[in-house]
């Protein structure tokens, strides 16, 4: 607390900046955790030896276990192959595009704010560090360089609110190319997943 006040009005923009951050990654942390988990490629071939047996109950069954993304598109390419009578190959992927596309949205929530928080807080240090040096040299014009303490305020102010935005900066850059990396991996998985289930019912 003391930092934030010897650091001037900029530390409350970071202080609550790091805020922000800090509660996207613990929502992106959990929902990774939570969601996003489960062993694809021995789900698909469970998948694929319930329907061969003409076992769909099952295979839906083994589908609703988890609400990850790449199960929902499995899920509804499942459902229209054995619901709808007029299903093809296009329709098919046609509807894992649809659905894909819906879970986008629930990915990339809070992103945007961390992105913010990566790229606004190093801009918010700096502009500290400029206007702790300008208090400085107005210290220095207008009572000479006498006295240190003069300088002191501006000096710490300046590096305190530089080393504040970077404190939060990175952690915030780390996670925020990190849960991207994430998500690349959740989209590879639902377009490999349904290419191959579609492969599948092809045959």
């Amino acid at each position: 607390m003391v930092w934030i006040q010897n650091g001037g009005i900029l530390m409350y923009f970071i202080a609550a900046m790091s805020v922000i951050g800090l509660a996207v990654v613990i929502e992106k942390s959990i929902y990774f955790a939570s969601k996003e988990k489960g062993n694809f490629d021995d789900i698909k071939w469970n998948v694929k030896e319930y329907i061969e047996k003409g076992d769909y109950t099952g295979a839906f069954s083994l589908l609703e276990k988890r609400e990850c993304s790449t199960y929902k598109v499995l899920k509804e390419l499942l459902l229209q192959c054995t619901k709808n009578k007029d299903c093809n190959i296009v329709h098919m992927e046609e509807k894992a595009r649809e659905v894909g596309l819906a879970q986008l949205p629930r990915l990339e929530r809070g992103m945007w704010l961390l992105g913010i928080v990566a790229h606004t807080t190093p801009l918010l240090g700096l502009l500290g560090t400029v206007t702790g040096m300008i208090q400085a040299f107005h210290a220095i014009a207008s009572y000479g360089t006498g006295d240190p303490s003069v300088l002191a305020e501006g000096i710490s102010k300046a590096l305190i609110t530089t080393a504040g935005g970077l404190t939060v900066a990175i952690p915030a850059v780390i996670f925020y190319n990190y849960f991207n990396k994430r998500i690349d991996t959740v989209i590879n998985n639902m377009e490999k997943s349904s290419v191959e289930m579609i492969n599948f019912f092809r045959k």
